[in-house]
């Protein structure tokens, strides 16, 4: 059996005083738990200097990504837009838009070639229960709705969804440790399945 290698990238980031230590503890645990599972890791920070060229190659050879991110303002640093702006833009990571030109108006984003998984991981300030009540902040909409620009970015690369992780309330109402034990749970059950 072939070992399986995953890329996570971590969005943790500095802002506002905070230094992005919980995002990077739950980029710790997956790579924990993915190593316990005999994937080969990297992690990368979307903070810190990287090489898009090397980071793309790595984006080719996974077979999966996990992407941990903070959500501020509806939607992750901008660093973690930059990573994917410079990364997914690389040669070899898409081919084209996936329309032509005797069919223009058809087929937008599907002319991804990876054929990998990825997932979603977030923390946010905001209760679950803004996330699924109709009369909450998202309208009952749910977490993969509110993240969507992020799907379809992995999607538009041809990449396929596993279930998204959310740990909420996470500066007003902590609950780390469960949802941390939520967390490695989630990722066994995601990679277990690839």
């Amino acid at each position: 059996m072939t070992e399986k290698y995953a890329l996570v990238i971590d969005g943790g980031c500095k802002f506002h005083g905070a230094g992005g230590t919980l995002n990077h503890h739950y980029c710790e645990l997956a790579r924990q738990t993915l190593e316990e599972m005999g994937w080969s890791v990297d992690v990368v920070r979307a903070q810190d200097q990287w090489d898009a060229a090397e980071q793309a190659q790595k984006l080719i050879e996974a077979d999966a990504v996990l992407l941990q991110t903070p959500i501020w303002w509806m939607a992750s640093p901008w660093q973690v837009k930059r990573y994917v702006d410079e990364v997914f833009c690389a040669p070899g990571v898409a081919n084209g838009d996936g329309r032509t030109r005797s069919a223009p108006e058809v087929n937008y984003g599907r002319g991804g070639v990876r054929k990998a998984h990825y997932m979603i991981s977030c923390t946010w300030n905001a209760p679950a229960n803004a996330f699924t009540a109709p009369e909450e902040f998202f309208e009952g909409k749910g977490i993969d709705a509110v993240v969507l620009p992020m799907h379809k970015a992995f999607q538009f690369i041809g990449m396929k969804p596993m279930q998204t992780f959310m740990a909420n309330d996470v500066v007003k109402n902590p609950t780390h440790e469960a949802d941390f034990k939520r967390f490695v749970e989630l990722v066994r059950k995601n990679f277990s399945a690839l």
